[in-house]
């Protein structure tokens, strides 16, 4: 799958870098989300500098001193998200793309998927939706939708009941679709074409505008980049965030 490699200038520093940042925030981050802020806090700024500066309004969601990733806080969610409106920054096309985050069960187990983020529209209507993350009692899934079809990507990890932090990394190079769970690519499938431009919401902690099953725990240092694959290998997850 990745015969030839090596590292372009952005995605080689996911490998470490000696300062209090790692530079991964650049022209093609469309999102950025340090989920920094005080404990109980319902404010999330956007630090991207590729894209609009997004609004994110909370639903049963703070930012939390009680586990985090970088920083002082992580997002918490009990059931519950943030999300921002559609803008042409989430429209990846036939396009690489990369989507990044930490996430933490706290403790919980699950006996249903549960979902992460997604821009997914109101009913899972396939044909409006663009991507997702979930959680399942085996595993974690990441799906793009292609019209009214979804090309769905698995992988296994033990996370139900522990409360670790965990790197998940979907990214697009070219023809190969891939879910990388801390650093190790867990899943690939070949793609053509383009993924739908949903009109949904953007979510985090949740799919979209797609009510059932949200996330509950935690999820640090969210980032969605349009146009680059940033890692095409097994890599080292980020030791810092992204500045």
């Amino acid at each position: 799958m990745a015969a030839g490699w090596k590292p372009d200038p952005v995605s080689r520093f996911g490998l470490g870098f000696s300062g209090s940042v790692n530079p991964g925030n650049d022209a093609f981050t469309k999102v950025l989300l340090h989920m920094d802020g005080s404990n109980g806090g319902t404010s999330f700024l956007d630090s991207n500098l590729g894209g609009s500066a997004h609004t994110w309004t909370p639903t049963s969601a703070t930012t939390s001193t009680s586990a985090q990733k970088f920083g002082a806080t992580s997002m918490l969610t009990a059931a519950g998200f943030i999300t921002t409106p559609d803008s042409a920054d989430f429209t990846v096309g036939s396009g690489d793309f990369t989507i990044d985050y930490w996430f933490n069960a706290n403790g919980n187990a699950f006996g249903v998927n549960k979902y992460l983020a997604g821009q997914t529209s109101v009913g899972n209507v396939a044909a409006t939706t663009a991507w997702d993350f979930f959680a399942t009692p085996a595993g974690f899934s990441f799906e793009v939708f292609q019209g009214g079809l979804n090309v769905l990507i698995t992988g296994a990890i033990n996370f139900s009941g522990t409360s670790s932090w965990n790197h998940v990394a979907a990214v697009r190079n070219g023809g190969t679709l891939s879910l990388y769970l801390n650093g190790t690519v867990a899943s690939f499938t070949s793609i053509s074409g383009g993924i739908n431009d949903s009109p949904a919401s953007l979510s985090v902690g949740r799919a979209g505008d797609a009510t059932p099953n949200p996330w509950v725990g935690f999820i640090d240092e969210f980032r969605f980049s349009v146009g680059i694959a940033r890692w095409v290998s097994n890599f080292t997850p980020p030791v810092l965030q992204y500045g």
